[in-house]
């Protein structure tokens, strides 16, 4: 016999009945033939094959939606994402093993007075998605829009007659929400910007980048500053940090930030820090590196 029911498909196959309903509704794998009365389904032997490639992939946790035909599943492709996805995994898995060692000794705090500044700034909906695959498509792409943001958005400010800062920086716009998928790229001013500038800095952003943006603007009240800075056993700095310990970074300074302010009793300004840079630009590789910036209001009395 050429043909065998599902029962017998199921046997030699090892996929379950649900499975193969399933498979059935997303074209994956078709029966030969349905009875039109029972509806009972029937397989082709030469279908086994196929099969159990299905189960195999199901097994190695590939999704349906990149089945497609299994005979014809490109196996070499899935291994480099499989790979990728796990260097991805186990670099998380280092960052959270550092932040989970974190010891407030070895972080010294700097503080650092500043008056109030006068700040314009541009918002950029940076949401990723959660999905690895999503995520490692979607990451170039805002690589590739955040400077080229950044650069509009000077450029823009530049036609208003605005002087090109000593520092510039990003930080997390306050929504008042716990969790925001937003970021704010800001530069200090030493005179307000109206309504009508700020528009003319949305379009020009958006004309420069294709990206749409919303242009704001704040002050900084009189502040002190405070930064972190690593040290090894005996309070000497540490050398060059590995990429862990740089990804690691900003939850270290935000957990010694938040063991700081409770120790000297201080009132933080903002929730999270800025992630400031000496320079005109956000994004200049002949810069220094961003440098977490942690705002608390000053001591009275």
């Amino acid at each position: 016999m050429n043909e065998l029911t599902a029962g017998e498909f199921q046997a030699v196959t090892g996929l379950s009945a649900k499975a193969l309903r399933l498979y059935a509704e997303r074209g994956i794998l078709v029966p030969a033939s349905v009875d039109p009365d029972s509806r009972y389904r029937r397989y082709r032997r030469s279908q086994v094959r196929h099969g159990v490639i299905v189960d195999l992939l199901r097994r190695a946790q590939v999704p349906l939606a990149e089945m497609g035909s299994a005979p014809a599943f490109d196996f070499d492709d899935w291994r480099e994402q499989v790979q990728m996805r796990r260097t991805i995994e186990d670099f998380h898995l280092a960052v959270a093993e550092r932040v989970a060692a974190f010891d407030p000794g070895q972080f010294r705090a700097h503080s650092s007075p500043a008056p109030a500044q006068d700040w314009v700034g541009v918002i950029v909906d940076d949401e990723l998605p959660a999905d690895v695959e999503a995520w490692m498509e979607a990451l170039p792409g805002l690589a590739v829009d955040l400077p080229a943001i950044d650069r509009a958005f000077g450029e823009a400010l530049g036609d208003l007659g605005v002087r090109p800062p000593d520092r510039v920086w990003t930080a997390v716009p306050d929504t008042g929400r716990a969790a925001t998928t937003q970021i704010l790229l800001a530069r200090p001013v030493a005179v307000g910007v109206d309504a009508r500038s700020r528009t003319l800095i949305e379009q020009r952003v958006r004309a420069g980048s294709g990206r749409a943006v919303r242009a704001v603007t704040g002050t900084l009240p009189d502040r002190v500053e405070i930064t972190f800075t690593a040290t090894a056993v005996g309070g000497e700095p540490t050398g060059e940090p590995s990429t862990v310990e740089e990804a690691a970074a900003g939850y270290l300074h935000l957990l010694a930030f938040d063991e700081h302010v409770a120790r000297h009793r201080l009132t933080a300004i903002g929730r999270t820090a800025r992630q400031v840079v000496q320079g005109p630009w956000l994004y200049d590789l002949g810069q220094a590196q961003p440098v977490s910036v942690f705002d608390v209001h000053r001591a009275t009395g």
